[in-house]
């Protein structure tokens, strides 16, 4: 779980510039990855209420946070009517920029090599974008992360990330189900909103 936080936060400093920059996935995540460092080594590199709101200022709109929730939900997400859908969205949401945020600053020295093929899918619509992402004091080398984005009206969004194979929406997915299975969709919810109420927010 700690590489999937260091490599969700190399994306969380998508910004309307760098989508109206390029049409390349590719780009677009290496364009993201320096902006996003940029970010982190602000205020000598401290994790402040500032920082924090820039991030997720600067991520929100960027990430498509229904999909990614109803591929995290799984077959749970078809149970769920249009406003408990939304609910969870806003948990989902409000739970990974919640938490990644509380320890970004942790990867701010980071190395992000993008790979400059893209592969294609769903007629052009869906695009990962590979890359080998390197964390000081590691000594087992880079980490292999895809990042999967979907064509949309308004530019590339992501809804995916990938670490060594281990995909962020499925290690949610099987926490969600059991809490499903458990307490049903509400149980999820309310599940979400505990974990929330017990982060800082960036206020």
């Amino acid at each position: 779980m700690k590489k999937l936080i260091a490599c969700f936060l190399v994306l969380l400093g998508l910004s309307a510039h760098s989508i109206a920059a390029t049409d390349n996935p590719a780009d677009l995540v290496r364009d993201t990855s320096r902006q996003i460092m940029d970010v982190l080594k602000q205020e000598n590199g401290k994790n402040t209420k500032q920082i924090r709101q820039q991030v997720e200022a600067l991520a929100v709109p960027q990430f498509d946070f229904q999909r990614m929730t109803a591929l995290a939900v799984g077959l749970g997400w078809r149970q769920a009517s249009p406003a408990q859908q939304s609910a969870l969205a806003q948990q989902f949401q409000t739970l990974l920029v919640r938490t990644y945020s509380t320890t970004m600053t942790r990867f701010k020295s980071a190395q992000i090599d993008i790979q400059p093929n893209v592969v294609l899918g769903n007629s052009g619509r869906e695009a990962t974008v590979k890359s080998a992402v390197t964390l000081p004091g590691n000594d087992k080398g880079p980490v292999s992360v895809d990042y999967t984005l979907y064509k949309t009206a308004q530019g590339w969004k992501v809804f995916n990330v990938s670490v060594e194979g281990a995909s962020l929406v499925t290690v949610y997915r099987n926490q969600f189900n059991q809490e499903i299975n458990k307490s049903g969709v509400d149980g999820l919810i309310k599940m979400l909103q505990d974990k929330n109420a017990a982060l800082p927010a960036a206020k």
